[in-house]
């Protein structure tokens, strides 16, 4: 097979390739400044949360922050607990994994979820599924309810819960607390 392509043709299919190269660069910039912008909104989210009085205005008020934001206020209340902290270098496709923390070289997977109403047991069975394949255990954050229904049907040793005033403790960088 044999190929005839002329200089010009060869040239302008070289600019095209740079060009390509250029708009993805500065896509991906654009990507890591979005991801910075919403590590230092959840540093300063942080602090206004801290600041109501109210455990119920806390939860009703991360119902409503952007949920990649949640997953990074999340992240930045385990590093404030003494926890290293793996972000997620993007927010979709993360395969049900929204960030990894560890303490004392145990890995947890994060899984993090802006419920208004009762959690999806689907959704806790999907996350055991992966901590297992995972082989490490898992926190399974939400703003929502965990109904008895859930405590019956799910009981598991690899995955802990945190929701309401588990949650509000998390967030609070002066309460100490063990592992969940």
């Amino acid at each position: 097979m044999k190929y005839n392509i002329s200089l010009s043709k060869l040239f302008l299919l070289l600019i095209a390739i740079a060009i390509y190269a250029i708009v993805l660069f500065f896509l991906s910039k654009k990507k890591n400044k979005r991801h910075i912008y919403n590590i230092n909104l959840s540093k300063k989210l942080l602090i206004k949360i801290n600041s109501f009085s109210n455990s119920g205005q806390k939860i009703n008020y991360l119902r409503k922050i952007n949920p990649f934001v949640f997953e990074e206020l999340l992240l930045s209340a385990f590093e404030k607990k003494g926890y290293q902290i793996k972000r997620n270098k993007k927010y979709t496709g993360d395969g049900g994994v929204d960030g990894i923390v560890f303490k004392e070289k145990q890995k947890y997977l994060i899984q993090a979820k802006r419920y208004s109403s009762y959690i999806n047991l689907s959704d806790l069975k999907k996350f055991e599924q992966l901590i297992i394949k995972k082989q490490c255990k898992g926190f399974f954050i939400h703003t929502g309810k965990t109904g008895n229904k859930t405590y019956t049907n799910f009981n598991s040793k690899i995955i802990s819960i945190i929701s309401g005033n588990k949650l509000i403790d998390l967030l609070n960088p002066n309460h100490i607390m063990s592992d969940f």
